[in-house]
């Protein structure tokens, strides 16, 4: 990535931001990235796509969401080229949030039912008067075609968090 700190044009460096953003999605392959990296004055082609492959990493990771400052993304770059990364991906979030869900879909949990079930516990072998509450919570979710099952186990403070954490997720 120090390779990009030698593109003082940015004109040049949004492009090659661009052409990280079509390397993530998919609309060029890593023969053309090869051949296109004389043409933003690479000497080696093998860098620029590694530049570029890190650029593509590093956008599927990003989220436009959390504050931060834009000089501490590379710090090799000039404020002025830092700048530019966000804004980039900002152009092309339509693209790039298609092609993180797509991605998605292989890997995510989708619940479709769940249930529980509350147990008083009236003390254990090594203390009579250790009464607890333990709530086990049961997710049925579905991954492609295969179906899991998730099984939670928690307390009441866990519960009332879990619970809580849920309902602010719900009003957002």
């Amino acid at each position: 990535m120090d390779l990009l700190k030698n593109i003082d044009n940015k004109e040049i460096f949004v492009e090659v931001l661009h052409l990280a953003v079509d390397y993530l999605i998919g609309n060029i392959t890593e023969k053309q990235t090869l051949r296109l990296s004389h043409k933003y004055g690479f000497q080696n082609p093998y860098d620029f796509l590694l530049a570029t492959r890190t650029l593509s990493a590093f956008y599927m990771n990003y989220n436009l969401d959390i504050k931060r400052d834009d000089s501490t993304l590379f710090p090799y770059l000039s404020p002025e080229m830092n700048r530019l990364v966000p804004m980039v991906l900002a152009a092309r979030q339509p693209e790039v949030a298609t092609h993180k869900l797509e991605c998605a879909k292989g890997t995510m949990l989708f619940m479709e039912s769940f249930s529980w079930d509350t147990r008083l516990i009236l003390g254990d072998s090594s203390f009579g008067e250790n009464v607890h509450q333990v709530t086990t919570l049961n997710l049925n979710c579905r991954q492609n075609k295969t179906n899991r099952i998730l099984f939670f186990e928690m307390n009441k403070e866990k519960l009332n968090s879990f619970i809580s954490l849920l309902e602010k997720i719900l009003e957002q």
